[in-house]
């Protein structure tokens, strides 16, 4: 049960993160467009997101948790450092949903209810730079975090599995 959630929670991160630097490249692209089109390209963009982003980010954190959850019931089965790498991989994912939910969904919200196609706001350029830099932070997250879990999947050296006192357990 363990082996698969850890990689079901490996599989979900690998999608966020994947997708995230996927939107990453589309705004680097949009950097050369004008007010209007990049208006015209993030409306809809955001309405598409809008419902699968916060079903995403809720799977990777709940299997997360779960795989933390298991892990604590089995730690003779570990290899050195797999539950404090799982751990800051979970950390990684709740800093970017933070991240996500405090700057970027607010600014999507604003981009889908109140610009126009046809009159951008002024300071559009601004309010692009703002959600593009977050947008790198919470990328660079995921991404530490997709390291962080493949890091905590490496096979323990030979006879060295679990904790006893801070010390590695088994055969030297």
């Amino acid at each position: 049960m363990l082996a698969i959630a850890r990689l079901l929670h490996l599989l979900l991160v690998a999608v966020l993160a994947g997708l995230l630097v996927g939107v990453a490249l589309v705004e680097l692209a949009l950097l050369e467009v004008g007010p209007s089109v990049y208006t015209a390209v993030q409306k809809p963009k955001h309405q598409v997101f809008a419902p699968i982003m916060p079903v995403l980010n809720t799977l990777v954190i709940a299997a997360g948790l779960l795989v933390l959850l298991l892990m604590t019931r089995a730690p003779r089965t570990l290899a050195p450092g797999a539950l404090a790498f799982t751990a800051a991989g979970l950390a990684c994912t709740i800093a970017l949903t933070v991240t996500t939910v405090l700057v970027n969904v607010p600014i999507n919200a604003e981009i889908i209810s109140s610009w126009s196609v046809e009159h951008p706001p002024a300071d559009w350029a601004q309010v692009r730079d703002r959600w593009n830099l977050f947008h790198a932070v919470r990328t660079v997250l995921a991404l530490l975090a997709v390291g962080c879990l493949l890091v905590a999947m490496l096979p323990a050296p030979h006879g060295r599995t679990g904790t006893a006192g801070g010390r590695a357990r088994g055969g030297a």
